[in-house]
């Protein structure tokens, strides 16, 4: 009896760990960094433009009644601090996909090393829909590097 217990708890909690998956109703598809003429790029030297782009994708498996409005947020860290930030509203419906990008030159006094892009999609700032805030979809990262 403890067996079935155990099994039907574990069963119901994959169950509910997929429901939280899939409840987001845009999914962060892709993250990429380019120098200015568009070539794919990790390791960027200060002076240089990184641009980067993102693509975002309705969720195939969210029941869309309307379209749903976003505020997509990059932001660029390097360890605990901003470095850059890119933002944009727009709205996105059942089947769509969603480009995004944008770019900033590094300054020749930033520091070198490892750097954290972290993109999120929110309803909007907490600012603007005070209790009603939530995110939109599961936050993603990638990183680059900078060089002197």
């Amino acid at each position: 009896m403890k067996k079935i217990a155990a099994l039907t708890l574990i069963l119901v909690t994959i169950a509910a760990v997929t429901v939280l998956a899939n409840a987001y109703p845009i999914i962060i598809d892709l993250i990429e960094t380019k120098d200015l003429q568009g070539n794919l790029k990790t390791t960027f030297r200060r002076g240089e433009v990184i641009v980067i782009e993102t693509r975002l994708k309705a969720n195939p498996s969210y029941y869309f009644v309307a379209p749903v409005d976003y505020l997509e947020i990059i932001e660029v860290f390097y360890g605990p601090y901003v470095m850059n930030l890119l933002l944009t509203r727009d709205s996105i419906s059942s089947g769509e996909t969603k480009e995004f990008g944008g770019g900033y030159r590094i300054r020749d006094s930033d520091p070198t090393g490892t750097y954290v892009i972290e993109v999120y999609v929110w309803n909007g700032f907490p600012s603007e829909v005070g209790a009603a805030w939530k995110p939109l979809a599961d936050m993603k990262t990638k990183s680059f590097t900078v060089t002197p």
